[in-house]
């Protein structure tokens, strides 16, 4: 066999050319902007379950600590889902609030930090409009911007919206009541 039967009998320039078209008719993948990334970190997040208590799997037969990050999946309902459900117990959402704080102190992208730090106030908006309880030290003036920033974020999920605008509401009140009281 000669050269040119193996090469399909082009020349090298025809070779180049094909290439050359090749390269140009690939589709490119279009990455995903800022606020989708931050959109799909959200989603992950608030569809995951909590992990499983340290103290609980510190308390565990060598055994089953193994098989602790199988349990994982096992260990409840998906955050989001927690947190907008007025039956969640308020000992859940404040887990899920030291978890977002946890987990988003020692992350080293800003994204991800906005992304645990949505949870977190997420979890104090949960606990407001469900238990009537504030499980933060500020103040509902400060709460109700924190909650009113959230909601207008575009990379914020819609479900996040509406707990953030309820808590927003719910802190206006809140500091009108408090206003109207004060001499």
């Amino acid at each position: 066999m000669d050269s040119r039967s193996q090469d399909f009998q082009l020349t090298q320039e025809q070779k180049s050319r094909l290439l050359k078209l090749g390269r140009r008719s690939e589709p490119r993948e279009r990455r995903p902007d800022a606020r989708q990334r931050k959109m799909d970190m959200l989603y992950d997040v608030i569809n995951s379950s909590l992990p499983v208590d340290p103290s609980l799997a510190d308390s565990l037969p060598a055994v089953v600590k193994g098989l602790s990050a199988r349990l994982r999946s096992l260990a409840g309902q998906p955050i989001g889902n927690l947190l907008q459900d007025p039956a969640t117990e308020i000992a859940t959402i404040v887990r899920i609030k030291q978890y977002a704080k946890e987990s988003g102190a020692f992350v080293d992208s800003e994204d991800t930090r906005d992304v645990y730090l949505a949870v977190y106030h997420a979890a104090i908006a949960s606990a407001m409009l469900f238990h009537n309880e504030k499980i933060t030290q500020h103040s509902y003036a400060d709460l109700e911007q924190f909650f009113c920033s959230f909601a207008r974020k575009d990379w914020m999920l819609d479900e996040l919206v509406t707990l953030f605008t309820r808590a927003r509401e719910y802190c206006l009140e809140k500091t009108q009541r408090q206003s109207s009281r004060s001499p």
